[in-house]
């Protein structure tokens, strides 16, 4: 068999639907094989794209994916998408095309010796759980297999394998007995001596708050958190990655916390007695930098299956657990105790996620993007791209419903994500619509990605923010720098095109929303369009975001950062029902 048609036939045997690449003459071979053995292949218009659409479909199906780029500067693209998924913890197969096995540069001191050829595999071992230059035909098979394994077990990542041009078209033996690799699946040994303690913990607790991070994703996983949620009846927080395991109106769900997160949610931590971490290490935007006085009245509890995060934690924890949730989750499944918790005084919060910004002519971006929400059905799939306003607007707004996701590379906060994954989310067959919320600068950085949707007909509701270039960063400029707009604005230097004129020549079906008074009916037409739509939203270009970290200025010109207890803009302490 030729290899390539082995590899194949594995990455059928791993329930991978659908691969993302950009074709490339040291990459033929995998494409033809997989073409010819009826694998769907997305052919995206860079390698950025590929690697970020390939994130969010494994993040859509809760399944690992595959990228394939070609040698030299087609791999060195994918590397955003390859950290996105490094540090939002995806399983991704990432397949680079190689030089011959005689004109590659690994291992000597030199640059480069084959053309368009570069030691990648060095260059990305630092962010990948394994990566591999293969360039034996004997060990193809076995390596494939366990990049695959160690990219799926423990704390999941992305791994690389990078075969050389004239290994990928060999003749190999291939056994497909060895396809049974993936079928045992035996469960850890659980140590309950840990888990009893957490039970301890809890038993003496009132105000306990569940905040659960991406470690708790997974069909299984999931099913079993919202059994223990459901039984045990704790209230909870989230952080981003997780913030669609529950509806928005789920009685316990208190928000999103971190320093963009929401305040109803972040002032629930703040006045829990009991913090119980579940696949969260509560990184500095969980925390912000005042993370040594984060929630003091609270005892706090991690369960994390990375030992090297439990053993770099900034957050002060009274019980530490490594291991993976799902197995403290199955050891509770059926345990039968009763605990009495005044949940009155955590639920009260909730009702601080929202406020109505003051209306004006125009429209405001986190009003809009709560109605769009709002009238969204179940399976939709909200995509956040990474830049400023419309990732603040798209967490902090979005009303998510059951069997909904809300995706994004939060980890990288990357201008210019939001496209690439509606491509790869939309490639999962899981949702009837898709809604991609995405500024006006991050809409440039990947232009080219309207062309995948305009030609697959994806049917997306594309959220332009206009705001006349970076919002985000004005609000720092303004802050700290005295208003001096370089780079964020027209007259700081920064320009931008005519929308319209751009998405119309993608033939994308375009909508303008430049009035408060217009937003009902847009909604109501942008629900009857099937297939891609751009909605320009024109917002006033001084907007303030809805919440976000407070700084107070000293005397002395430094900015100090203020608690997470209370959020700006500040509301009067009788108000804000804090102990803070």
């Amino acid at each position: 068999m030729k290899l390539t048609d082995a590899f194949t036939a594995i990455i059928k045997n791993e329930g991978i639907k659908n691969i993302f690449g950009l074709q490339g003459g040291a990459v033929v071979h995998f494409f033809d094989s997989l073409e010819r053995n009826k694998v769907k292949v997305t052919y995206n218009h860079h390698e950025e794209s590929a690697a970020l659409a390939a994130t969010a479909y494994a993040k859509a199906t809760n399944n690992i994916s595959c990228v394939i780029v070609t040698t030299g500067p087609g791999s060195t693209n994918s590397i955003t998408g390859l950290l996105s998924a490094w540090q939002d913890s995806v399983p991704c197969l990432f397949v680079s095309g190689q030089a011959r096995s005689n004109h590659v540069s690994y291992g000597k001191k030199v640059r480069q010796v084959g053309t368009q050829e570069a030691n990648i595999v060095d260059i990305v071992k630092p962010i990948t759980k394994y990566a591999k230059f293969i360039n034996k035909k004997e060990i193809f098979v076995d390596e494939l297999i366990k990049a695959i394994k160690i990219a799926k077990s423990g704390r999941p990542g992305p791994v690389w394998i990078d075969v050389a041009l004239d290994t990928q078209w060999s003749d190999i033996k291939f056994d497909k007995k060895i396809l049974n690799y993936n079928k045992v699946n035996k469960r850890k040994k659980i140590r309950t001596y840990k888990y009893q303690q957490v039970f301890n913990y809890l038993s003496k607790s009132k105000k306990p708050l569940l905040i659960l991070g991406y470690g708790t994703k997974g069909l299984f996983k999931e099913k079993l958190l919202k059994k223990f949620v459901k039984k045990f009846k704790i209230p909870f927080t989230t952080t981003w990655n997780s913030a669609d395991i529950f509806p928005t109106n789920y009685n316990f769900n208190l928000g999103i916390i971190g320093m963009s997160g929401q305040r109803g949610a972040n002032q629930a931590v703040f006045n829990s007695d009991l913090i119980l971490c579940l696949g969260t290490h509560l990184a500095i935007p969980h925390t912000t930098t005042l993370y040594k006085d984060y929630a003091p009245k609270s005892k706090k509890i991690i369960i994390n299956i990375d030992k090297h995060q439990l053993q770099n934690l900034n957050v002060k924890f009274d019980l530490k657990i490594q291991d993976d949730v799902e197995n403290f989750l199955y050891w509770a499944s059926d345990k039968k105790n009763k605990f009495n918790f005044f949940h009155k005084e955590i639920l009260k919060f909730k009702k601080n996620n929202w406020y109505e910004p003051k209306k004006t002519q125009k429209p405001n971006s986190n009003a809009f993007i709560k109605k769009l929400t709002e009238k969204s059905t179940k399976k939709t799939c909200i995509i956040v791209d990474g830049g400023g306003t419309a990732l603040y607007a798209g967490f902090q707004s979005s009303v998510i419903k059951e069997n909904s996701r809300i995706i994004c590379s939060s980890s990288i906060s990357s201008m210019g994500t939001g496209l690439a994954e509606t491509i790869g989310a939309s490639k999962s067959k899981n949702f009837q619509t898709l809604i991609c919320i995405i500024g006006d600068g991050s809409f440039l950085m990947n232009i080219q990605d309207l062309q995948n949707i305009f030609q697959d007909k994806i049917n997306v509701k594309i959220i332009l923010v206009n705001n006349n270039g970076y919002l985000a960063i004005r609000h720092t400029q303004k802050e700290f720098l005295k208003g001096r707009y370089y780079g964020t604005d027209p007259k700081g230097g920064l320009t931008l095109p005519n929308f319209k004129n751009v998405v119309e020549a993608f033939k994308i079906k375009y909508l303008k929303l430049d009035k408060t008074s217009q937003i009902n009916q847009t909604i109501k037409k942008l629900y009857s369009i099937k297939g891609p739509v751009v909605c320009e939203l024109f917002i006033d270009p001084s907007q303030s975001s809805l919440f976000k970290q407070g700084y107070k200025e000293l005397k002395n010109g430094i900015f100090q950062p203020q608690s997470l207890s209370e959020m700006y803009p500040f509301i009067k302490k009788s108000m804000s029902n804090t102990n803070n």
